[in-house]
């Protein structure tokens, strides 16, 4: 029997959904994952990674000057354990600064160590005019020049900003945020019959990292204007936001629940079997990154055919339009989400709920995603051997 080969893992944040979900998809198809992860603090637990694991250090969010200065720390780390990382038979990095030091590592193995680079966020920087966005694209380009595959999770990223503005031709695999493992889930799953409690009220859910400022406010002003009608249930950790003010806001709401973070994908059957209505809305970065994702809660909410609401205009929408899995709403948002949420029948909810249990599981489970990509894994490393 083969010794596994060994993929070097170099990720932002070891208890990143994200990361989980790459790298336990990535060793139950047979790699040895070392990992080298920084850890962010959150204020909350730091349950011990399930991987062979080197720790980074630790960052915080907003606090960009203590990133830089954990990242530069990190090219001594890679430094000290470039013998067991020459081992390696694919690097896999997330994020253009890890994979700086996934070019440092191969740099110091003195092997040409395959490169995957994972870029599932355009943040608004990356498409300004100053200096600063010039050196950001800049650097960017210089790493995926030296790539030999990039990963991204939504079409909308490859086709408005990688090939339009970087450039890219090279080879891209297509990663959706899909569920996993999602087998599992489905072999236990229970059909949604009913409303939660039979539309009165509607309850909505948003879960994920909360850190869409106008998302919170719509879903406030959404709460006072149709106490009787609609219920909220919160779910993850706030980021990018003020904290203090976020749980000021939704305490002043009676039909507002926040639950606190929750565990991935453990806990995803109770979350969506919870709800009536998933919330896909995200203005974090409008105009750029939140008009191209298409984030894990969509394919959370399919799997659990929970119809989804989405903003029209977004490759969020479009996708949830075109997969009959939820409802788009146009902009004046608020009266139009009013006006949906104040007139909703159980007939109607039962529409769009047939509607989402209509699609595929294929469509939001990834197991074959990550069957192709272990294969696309594979390929790189012969590649490299001959």
């Amino acid at each position: 029997m083969k010794p596994a080969r060994t993929l070097v893992f170099i990720g932002p944040e070891r208890t990143d959904a994200r990361s989980v979900k790459r790298i336990a998809a990535l060793a139950s198809h047979g790699w040895h994952v070392l990992g080298f992860t920084f850890h962010r603090e959150r204020g909350q637990a730091d349950p011990p990674p399930e991987w062979e694991n080197v720790h980074l250090g630790n960052t915080y969010s907003r606090r960009y000057f203590h990133r830089a200065r954990a990242v530069v720390r990190g090219f001594w780390i890679i430094l000290r354990h470039r013998r067991r990382i020459a081992h390696g038979a694919c690097l896999y990095t997330i994020n253009v600064d890890n994979a700086l030091l996934g070019l440092f590592a191969r740099f110091v193995c003195r092997r040409r160590i395959p490169l995957v680079v994972e870029i599932a966020d355009i943040q608004p920087v990356m498409n300004g005019t100053g200096l600063r966005s010039l050196v950001l694209r800049a650097m960017e380009r210089f790493v995926l020049r030296r790539c030999q595959l990039l990963l991204t999770t939504s079409p909308a990223f490859v086709e408005n900003y990688f090939e339009p503005v970087q450039r890219y031709r090279e080879p891209v695999f297509l990663m959706e945020n899909k569920v996993y493992p999602a087998a599992p889930l489905i072999a236990v799953r229970s059909p949604r019959a009913v409303p939660v409690r039979a539309g009165a009220p509607w309850v909505i859910g948003f879960f994920g990292v909360l850190r869409c400022e106008r998302s919170m406010a719509l879903i406030c002003r959404l709460a006072a204007a149709l106490p009787e009608k609609v219920s909220f249930l919160l779910r993850g950790v706030p980021a990018g936001i003020d904290a203090e003010q976020f749980h000021r806001n939704i305490s002043a709401h009676p039909n507002i629940h926040y639950g606190g973070p929750y565990r991935y994908p453990d806990e995803l059957p109770a979350l969506y079997g919870a709800i009536d209505l998933n919330w896909c809305f995200d203005f974090s970065a409008s105009g750029a990154n939140s008009a191209w994702l298409l984030p894990n809660r969509i394919y959370e909410g399919g799997l659990y055919h929970c119809p989804a609401l989405a903003c029209a205009g977004t490759e969020t929408g479009r996708w949830v339009e075109t997969n009959g899995c939820g409802k788009s709403f146009g902009e004046g948002l608020y009266e139009n989400l009013y006006a949906f949420l104040d007139t909703l029948t159980t007939a109607d909810w039962h529409n769009l709920r047939d509607k989402c249990a209509a699609a595929p599981d294929s469509l939001f489970a990834g197991e074959a995603d990550y069957a192709s990509l272990h294969a696309a894994l594979l390929q790189l490393a012969d590649s490299e051997s001959k």
